[in-house]
């Protein structure tokens, strides 16, 4: 079966990172030796292939890493066997402390938590290096943060221990940048991963869909100068049974069990729209019996939610899972949500979809005018957020909370 190849002008986003700034972060690690690499709670395949890039880098120039994973071993699976990994939230705190520590695809305490935030703060914030692609409202460390899209690559003047570039759409995207600014060819190894990685955002981002292990289709077109050879890089160099084999791992809904296939299905019977009609979600309850048998928050479940929030934003066909009907409804939403408890953590969260950076938006207003202390945040259209308790109360007047939110902000 031949992988169907990504239409040529969806431009995975990326600007070149400036070589000041990655001589500065590479110098500094391969000074050191030993290097934790630090993944966001959750880890998911950005987080965790873009650690096995830097992984793979620094074990081949002498440095010792160490990938530090948080609650998380059903989120990635890509071919990890063969790395020295820590999921903190079963095992202790690693007594040997390596000499820096890197964190990967975020730069905010509030997206690593618990365990793994308090081992991050014995580091000297001298030693402690992050490379992201989120927006950051309190960074964990000094950052340079590119915010618009350069022809050319951006320039800085100091260098700094952080680098975010919010117009990139994977971490593992602004690593490709990263070896391209060194002048280092990536390894066949290092390529796979970043592919896994981009693959996985991009669907994410509803750029293209993966079924039966194949790129079927663009559900959007990117283009920017900036950066239209950061994908074609990796895809021209891997094979295509490297390609099928990726896909199949990140191809979940294709072969979903009975119950799972099940609570799909009755996942899109319980739509409901605010009041404006702009704001379209679904509410899985802290007691919710199904979600219960499935495992609750894991790797298929949160493909299964991030599917209904694709399906129910676009609102151009009815298909198998959303009739002619509730099309009719969904015609003037531009924002789709799924409110879920995280078992695991003790958490009810919500993940958010939108249209024309409405997700952040939102969260913005329920920020400023119902919960100043709000854990949430991400991206302009994708984001989510959570709270740490699974009381019903606490759970519906949080839920609310962001129904009124959605029905408030200037569309």
């Amino acid at each position: 079966m031949k992988i169907k190849n990504i239409n040529s002008n969806i431009y995975f986003r990326a600007n070149k990172i400036p070589k000041l700034q990655a001589e500065y972060i590479n110098n500094r690690l391969l000074s050191s030796k030993s290097t934790d690499i630090f993944c966001h709670i959750a880890t998911d395949e950005d987080s965790f292939n873009s650690a096995k890039i830097m992984y793979d880098y620094l074990s081949s120039n002498g440095v010792k890493p160490r990938i530090l994973c948080n609650n998380s071993k059903e989120n990635y699976g890509f071919d990890e066997k063969q790395y020295d990994i820590v999921d903190l939230a079963k095992s202790p705190v690693p007594k040997n402390r390596a000499e820096t520590a890197i964190c990967i695809d975020f730069s905010e305490p509030v997206r690593i938590r618990g365990r793994a935030l308090k081992y991050l703060h014995t580091f000297p914030q001298a030693d402690v290096f992050c490379i992201d692609h989120h927006t950051c409202d309190k960074p964990i460390i000094e950052s340079n943060i590119i915010h618009k899209s350069f022809e050319q690559e951006p320039k800085i003047k100091t260098p700094k221990n952080g680098y975010m570039d919010t117009t990139a759409r994977s971490a593992a995207s602004i690593l490709v940048r990263f070896f391209e600014a060194l002048n280092i060819p990536m390894s066949s190894q290092q390529i796979d991963s970043a592919y896994c990685a981009m693959v996985d955002d991009m669907n994410k981002a509803n750029l293209l869909s993966i079924n039966n292990c194949q790129i079927v289709k663009s559900s959007a077109l990117i283009k920017d100068k900036n950066a239209d050879d950061v994908f074609k890089m990796v895809s021209g160099n891997i094979s295509e049974d490297k390609k099928r084999e990726i896909l199949s791992h990140l191809d979940v809904l294709s072969h979903l069990s009975e119950q799972e296939q099940a609570f799909r299905e009755n996942l899109f019977k319980k739509i409901m729209i605010s009041d404006n009609k702009k704001f379209a979600y679904a509410i899985i309850e802290p007691n919710n019996k199904d979600w219960q048998k499935i495992g609750g928050d894991n790797s298929i479940t949160s493909k299964i939610l991030r599917d209904f929030r694709l399906r129910v934003l676009s609102h151009k066909n009815a298909d198998k899972y959303i009739n002619a009907e509730q099309i009719k409804k969904l015609q003037e939403v531009e924002a789709a949500a799924v409110f879920y408890p995280d078992y695991k953590t003790g958490r009810y969260r919500i993940s958010i979809h939108s249209n024309k950076d409405f997700a952040m938006k939102i969260i913005d207003y329920n920020r400023a005018h119902y919960n100043m202390d709000l854990t949430a945040g991400g991206h302009e259209d994708r984001a989510g957020g959570s709270v740490q308790s699974l009381d019903e109360d606490v759970c519906s007047k949080w839920i609310n909370a962001f129904i009124l939110s959605a029905q408030n902000i200037d569309y």
